[in-house]
């Protein structure tokens, strides 16, 4: 399912109304191309740097704490329509529970149905209400042949993990196949996977999990944070300069 990129209240609410009915939207033409084919170069600079011998062997790669390493992934973070969506969705104090890019190699075969953090990290059955939103930057096209994503469709409302054999093609999975540039929605509770990278190329994008504010972030932002000089008002808002930090009790 997909939708024109969005520009007014009522884009917004159609986007949403397809993550809440399916729990799913794509939107092509979120990123201009050039923006998108800009974060692709400097992305596969940090995979050549970053490789190990694990990385290769398995055909996949995640490069990590990248709002730290370049300005253009945090220009990306605080994408208007993402947080017009999430903000909406989610609530206006959001903030950025992971940030990091994505490879497959070409060759890659691995994967297996799940669920992400916070989701995972729960008991189910999981609370019906909009806590958490995933997001995918496509910084390539995704094709059935290069390991674009596949998810399951109306998964977010089944309130517990995918059940075994999570290995194996579901028939009611579906892959998302869309040009360089979309942006994915996903509800944080979707059923989703990898697929096979049966191209020449890598595939890459970049994953972002948008968090209420009084859940436990899955990295360390604001770790990340202090190392960022000048960031804006928006990245430390993203990055969780603005969260709770608990004390003691009666504690000066």
């Amino acid at each position: 399912m997909s939708v024109s990129p969005a520009t007014t209240s009522s884009d917004i609410d159609a986007i949403i109304a397809q993550v809440d009915g399916c729990g799913y939207c794509v939107v092509p033409g979120a990123i201009p191309d050039s923006e998108a084919a800009r974060a692709r170069q400097i992305l596969m600079e940090l995979v050549e740097a970053e490789a190990t011998d694990e990385a290769r062997q398995a055909k996949t790669q995640r490069v990590g704490e990248i709002a730290v390493k370049h300005q253009i992934f945090r220009d990306l973070l605080c994408n208007p329509l993402v947080l017009a969506v999430w903000e909406r969705y989610v609530g206006e104090d959001i903030f950025c529970s992971s940030w990091s890019a994505n490879i497959a190699y070409p060759g890659f075969d691995s994967y297996g149905w799940h669920v992400d953090y916070p989701y995972w990290s729960t008991k189910p059955p999981w609370p019906l209400d909009y806590i958490a939103g995933q997001t995918i930057w496509m910084l390539d096209d995704f094709t059935a042949d290069n390991g674009a994503t596949g998810v399951v469709p109306y998964s977010h409302k089944f309130g517990r993990p995918p059940e075994a054999p999570t290995d194996q093609w579901r028939d009611d999975g579906v892959i998302l196949e869309a040009p360089r540039g979309s942006i994915a929605f996903g509800h944080g509770a979707w059923y989703h996977s990898a697929r096979p990278n049966r191209s020449d190329d890598f595939r890459c994008c970049l994953l972002g999990m948008y968090l209420k504010p009084c859940l436990i972030p899955q990295e360390d932002m604001q770790a990340q944070l202090a190392r960022i000089d000048n960031p804006s008002v928006q990245v430390q808002k993203l990055m969780g300069a603005n969260q709770h930090k608990p004390r003691s009790v009666g504690a000066r």
